[in-house]
């Protein structure tokens, strides 16, 4: 899990560090640079795997701009300075002495600030030169002094398996950062009618719900209709493989998708309808947990403004499904909303669960405060999260009016 970032000289943001838990909830007035850190991310991803590339980002979920206007050029800077971003992981176990760190340096292609981007520095602590470099040396000399016609000796697989071993400890925090992107759902996405995402399994906007839900295991299945109940006429869904209930007239458009619901109200034989005619909802919601549930699903990703389509008191709900799941299936997340709602399915004594207000300082420059709850005193007002920053106690409201 990665527990900390530090990014420099990125759009709003000048210089910020940011501390992570499993599930991260982003709050602020509009502008204030939230998205901005999911961007961050982004693009560190992109460039640790070497793909900076405008196709790239934008398959990351990433709002493309010139570099003249990605790098930050507040008023009280004389110079343009380059992006950096720092990463630090947690420990693979207590005998580690340091926590993983992935330092990247960005710099425009070609010293044109209008050109693209390539990465200027590199750093990663996890690299082989990091490793005891006596035990090092004393493999790589087993190994090219070892006549490999002959059988392998002990000394020989004892030095292969420390290799092997250094090489597969070598990207932990590359590997974690490589499918991350950003997911903003679109309704034409999921109802399968609009498909502009490459990317698999799912699409950044929703794309290949059906597809992705066909392939999940008979236990996931049962695991994403048991989250799916507090939806009333939910009853299950249905993936017609053969696209046979497009030709008994149950789908009339131009969706592609073969994604069915059954209505437990409706009378059998007649309440069966495809995802172009479900509400928006149902849509964001299993799409969601089925991004929470599936191994194949990135173990770091980003959602922004989760609240889209939902009621109130299903983003509530919604929340604490997903922090459930997110801990039983080792999944860490980046959520913005604007919905105060969001709020009321967190809880802020479990360390895994952060709420961060994001707002820009005097400067203009994005900064972030983590809110943090006392344990509730006895016989004081019990005041829900969204209450408080409905009533200005958490900040990241407009002030302008």
């Amino acid at each position: 899990m990665i527990t900390k970032i530090h990014i420099q000289n990125f759009k709003s943001i000048l210089d910020y560090t940011l501390e992570l838990g499993r599930i991260n909830v982003f709050i602020g007035e509009n502008g204030a640079g939230k998205t901005n850190i999911l961007e961050a991310f982004a693009t560190a991803s992109a460039a640790a795997d070497g793909s900076l590339e405008i196709e790239d980002l934008y398959a990351r979920g990433v709002r493309i701009a010139k570099p003249s206007i990605t790098i930050s050029s507040f008023l009280q800077r004389k110079t343009i300075q380059d992006i950096a971003l720092t990463l630090t992981a947690a420990r693979t176990s207590s005998k580690d002495e340091a926590a993983p760190q992935l330092a990247l340096r960005l710099v425009p292609d070609a010293g044109d600030i209008d050109s693209g981007w390539r990465v200027d520095s590199f750093s990663n602590s996890e690299s082989l030169e990091s490793y005891d470099p006596i035990a090092l040396q004393r493999a790589l000399q087993i190994l090219d002094e070892y006549d490999f016609s002959k059988e392998p000796s002990e000394d020989i697989l004892k030095a292969l398996s420390e290799l092997k071993l250094k090489r597969r400890n070598t990207s932990i925090l590359q590997r974690q950062l490589k499918s991350f992107c950003i997911y903003n759902l679109n309704p034409l996405a999921l109802r399968g009618i609009q498909n502009t995402s490459r990317r698999l399994p799912l699409g950044i906007n929703g794309e290949n719900l059906d597809v992705f839900l066909e392939e999940l295991t008979q236990a996931q299945r049962r695991e994403l209709v048991r989250y799916s109940k507090f939806i009333p006429w939910f009853d299950n869904l249905l993936i017609d493989t053969q696209d046979e209930l497009k030709f008994k007239g149950h789908k009339l458009g131009r969706s592609t998708s073969r994604l069915y619901f059954r209505d437990r109200f409706m009378k059998k034989g007649n309440n069966v309808f495809s995802a172009e005619n479900a509400n928006e909802g149902i849509l964001h919601i299993l799409f969601y947990l089925a991004l929470f549930l599936s191994d194949k699903t990135p173990p770091i990703f980003a959602i922004d403004n989760i609240e889209t389509a939902l009621n109130p008191q299903l983003c509530r709900e919604l929340m604490k499904s997903l922090a459930a799941m997110a801990k039983a299936h080792d999944k860490q997340v980046l959520i913005t909303t604007h919905n105060p709602a969001i709020l009321d399915g967190l809880d802020l004594h479990d360390d895994d669960q952060r709420l961060i207000v994001i707002h820009r300082n005097d400067q203009g420059h994005t900064v972030g405060k983590r809110i943090k709850l006392k344990p509730q005193a006895k016989g004081e007002p019990k005041y829900k999260l969204s209450e408080l920053w409905m009533r200005g106690h958490l900040g990241g409201l407009p002030k302008a009016f």
